[in-house]
């Protein structure tokens, strides 16, 4: 019984995987910055607390998106494939972006995005397990310039419930502000700070600060910290290894998996590889 109240807590925790990577793939969290790159792209992130165990849990997350319409309307497509807990979690959602002009250099983008998240839950008033497919929708802001961008967004507007019992884990509905900029310390030095304010209702206020660096637009090191209940540190080392493909490699202090974890000699960290191919770039993405 607490094993399967362990896999059910987790399990209605597993969107948040696919928030985690904002850094990697801002459309995770705002529908408006599908297209944004404007080049067709596709990021692909496994998730891993032990990369040479054999058979180790794993968390799979895809994403790609580009532009249609001389660069007026982005599509993008994102899924998660969740194999850490005892079930399976699985999701898809596509999103669509409008981009227009505002003023000299600046650009807006609205977007909007829905899906279906299919959840293994374990019903206690009826001691059974089902999987239950909910919707999905969230909508978003995205304002931007060479040198600046800011974004807001809502990526889950939704509330459900299964019976009498509210997906409250899963359909949080948190409320993101994201802003960052780009600054070129010198020729082949590239800084890129990021703030990103998180409000959900019942919970303390997060704030994650961090910062990316690019030496010659070929290797990339980047930290970030949060605060909030769990204080918790990302590092990150990317390499554009051809103009088509990037790599890279993340270690985040703490998981947000962590209290269901059925055994407390687990690792509290967790370790994620990042494949990012462009089939045809316009030039390099800080993204």
């Amino acid at each position: 019984m607490l094993l399967l109240m362990g896999s059910a807590t987790w399990s209605l925790a597993q969107r948040e995987v696919l928030y985690e990577q904002y850094q990697q793939n801002p459309m995770a969290i705002n529908p408006a910055f599908t297209g944004v790159r404007e080049d067709f792209n596709m990021t692909v992130i496994l998730r891993r607390r032990w990369f040479f165990l054999p058979n180790s849990p794993i968390t799979q997350t895809f994403a790609t998106d580009g532009m249609l319409a001389n660069g007026k309307i982005g599509i993008g497509l994102q899924a998660l494939n969740d194999r850490m807990s005892v079930y399976g979690t699985t999701g898809a959602y596509g999103s669509v972006a409008y981009h227009l002009a505002a003023s000299g250099t600046m650009k807006v983008s609205l977007g909007v995005q829905g899906g279906v998240n299919v959840l293994p839950v374990y019903d206690f008033s009826s001691n059974t397990s089902v999987n239950r497919a909910l919707g999905s929708f969230g909508v978003g802001l995205w304002l931007r310039s060479d040198r600046f961008y800011a974004g807001i967004s809502k990526p889950e507007l939704l509330d459900q419930g299964y019976g009498s019992r509210q997906f409250t884990s899963v359909y949080r509905r948190p409320l993101y502000l994201l802003a960052g900029g780009q600054y070129d310390l010198s020729a082949d030095v590239m800084v890129l700070p990021q703030v990103l304010v998180v409000q959900e209702s019942g919970s303390r206020l997060r704030v994650d600060v961090g910062a990316r660096a690019w030496f010659y637009e070929k290797i990339g090191l980047g930290a970030s910290f949060r605060t909030a209940i769990q204080n918790y540190l990302q590092l990150s080392a990317e390499a554009q290894v051809s103009n088509n493909v990037r790599v890279g490699y993340m270690f985040n202090s703490k998981a947000i998996e962590r209290g269901s974890l059925t055994s407390s000699t687990a690792p509290a960290g967790m370790h994620e590889l990042m494949l990012k191919f462009v089939p045809n770039p316009s030039g390099f993405h800080r993204n």
